[in-house]
């Protein structure tokens, strides 16, 4: 048996499904899906990490701020613990209608149907993300509850939503879009029915993403003080219930990345090449001080779309399994 197969053969018994990702290894071998990430093992050592830190590579595949609830608590755990707080947050239960507006690699999704038995649809509009959630969700058995579509959130077939969750998609949509966005958000709920915005925000004297983010990393990206964000969000006939600030979060998730990108170095630079990688490790540590610092800053938004029956749910309850 060559390296790779043997390597996947021994994941398989930690994994809770196939591999998530490729894997290739020093002989020359590979195994896993064809399409989707990459891991290359360049020696025999790297696989004592690969073992002993599974969760590290790819399975949640969530690039947002994750939720830190105790000190030494790891990435993966972190961002479990953000989508069980979302899925709180929005009184998801068996049965429950969801749509997932910019759902990225498909992450909350599989979260929220496979924990909450919530029906989930959801949105993106990246090939890469498409093809990767949808495989992601038959190898979690959750393809019958999750739909991923392939679409611009302006295309979403009307229907009536129990509740909707954006993560990080918002400051996406332009400063002239966004109160066209919320109102199509607004018009995607049913009466009652909640919506979550997770959004990075940013000090009124420094709008938007900032020159550097703005030219290297993020062209569309526009932040503003989570207040606007607030007073767009009201301005859409949609009552705010609570916000809540992820700041501090963020720095310790933007420093878990920075380690990663450090540590596996050479890995990064194998794939994309050196300068993108100094790129990404400038902006990874000064992201992390201007979150620090509070320069920037990100927040949770929950509210409702009025009329219909008020959920029981409280925050003491969103709370309660993470203590």
């Amino acid at each position: 048996m060559n390296a790779a197969a043997l390597i996947g053969t021994t994941l398989g018994h930690l994994l809770p499904g196939p591999l998530p990702f490729r894997l290739k290894a020093w002989d020359g071998s590979a195994t896993g899906p064809a399409r989707g990430p990459v891991v290359v093992l360049r020696h025999p050592r790297a696989v004592r990490r690969l073992l002993w830190q599974p969760g590290e590579l790819g399975p949640a595949m969530a690039y947002s701020c994750a939720y830190y609830t105790r000190d030494g608590q790891d990435l993966q755990a972190a961002q479990e613990a953000k989508f069980g707080l979302i899925c709180r947050k929005l009184a998801l239960g068996p049965g429950s209608r969801l749509l997932d507006v910019g759902c990225g690699w498909g992450a909350l999704a599989r979260h929220a149907a496979r924990h909450y038995g919530a029906r989930v649809t959801a949105v993106t509009l990246s090939e890469r993300q498409h093809h990767w959630a949808t495989e992601s969700t038959t190898r979690a058995g959750v393809a019958d509850l999750v739909d991923v579509q392939l679409r611009d959130y302006r295309d979403i077939e009307p229907t009536a939503y129990d509740a909707i969750s954006c993560v990080e998609m918002g400051e996406h949509v332009g400063k002239d879009q966004y109160p066209a966005f919320t109102a199509r958000l607004r018009g995607l709920l049913r009466p009652g029915g909640r919506l979550l915005v997770q959004q990075m925000s940013r000090g009124a004297t420094a709008p938007g993403g900032g020159a550097f983010i703005e030219t290297y990393i993020a062209p569309d990206m526009h932040m503003r003080p989570a207040g606007q964000t607030v007073d767009l969000i009201e301005g859409a006939g949609l009552e705010v219930l609570h916000v809540e600030t992820m700041r501090e979060h963020y720095a310790r998730t933007i420093d878990a990345w920075h380690d990663t990108l450090r540590s596996r170095r050479a890995e990064f630079v194998s794939l994309v090449g050196r300068p993108t990688v100094r790129l990404w490790e400038l902006y990874t540590a000064g992201s992390s001080l201007a979150f620090a610092e509070g320069r920037m800053g990100v927040d949770q938004i929950l509210a409702r779309r009025p009329g219909g029956r008020a959920s029981g749910i409280r925050p003491a309850q969103w709370y309660e399994d993470l203590t």
